[in-house]
């Protein structure tokens, strides 16, 4: 009796008792490295968004500058300062950007004080009032763009005022002519001479 049950006991601790959570922990583990698998692969198909730096703001795309029509701008040039010819260079200045010298107008202003050169521009050419600062730079230091904008009805789209260096007149001394030395003429002077008369004596007639 001791025997059989010693046998069975033998029987029921055999290895093949154990099989059945072997294959169980096998196939556990096969379907984890599959799954594992399609995870990877999956996450390999998907594209990657593109990591965005920590407060950075995307840049805008710069504006496009407009277009000017320079042969249709209206100009008036104004001497600032009352220097001969500042106003032509400015037109020099202009015409060499492009702008239509038949179009810009010249004259003096009402004063003759500025100390810079100020831009007056009418609603809707404040890009012509940039480039015509620029091109101005070439022959002024101080430019400026006036924020008194000009009437709608005004003859022009823009003003310039030259400005700089106040003009002064330079005065002229007085210019003294030399005058040449008179030499004094002397006229020879001849003292009267007196002309002798001949005497005669009376003659005695013959008695008779």
């Amino acid at each position: 009796m001791i025997d059989s049950l010693q046998y069975q006991t033998t029987q029921d601790s055999s290895p093949n008792k154990k099989k059945p959570w072997l294959i169980i922990i096998i196939v556990v583990l096969l379907l984890g490295a599959v799954g594992f698998y399609f995870y990877n692969q999956s996450n390999k198909s998907e594209p990657e968004e593109p990591k965005m730096e920590k407060n950075l703001t995307p840049t805008e795309a710069p504006s496009p500058t407009p277009e000017i029509d320079k042969e249709s701008v209206k100009i008036q040039v104004l001497n600032g300062t009352g220097t001969p010819g500042e106003a032509a260079s400015a037109v020099e200045a202009l015409t060499g950007a492009g702008y239509k010298e038949d179009n810009i107008e010249t004259g003096n202003a009402e004063e003759y004080d500025h100390a810079k050169v100020s831009i007056q521009v009418k609603s809707g050419f404040e890009a012509a009032a940039e480039d015509i600062k620029k091109a101005l730079s070439s022959f002024f230091d101080d430019i400026e763009i006036d924020s008194t904008k000009l009437d709608e009805d005004s003859d022009y789209d823009i003003v310039v005022t030259t400005g700089g260096e106040i003009y002064e007149e330079p005065t002229t001394a007085p210019t003294t002519v030399p005058t040449k030395a008179t030499t004094p003429i002397t006229t020879p002077v001849t003292s009267p001479t007196t002309a002798s008369t001949p005497i005669t004596s009376p003659s005695t007639s013959p008695t008779p």
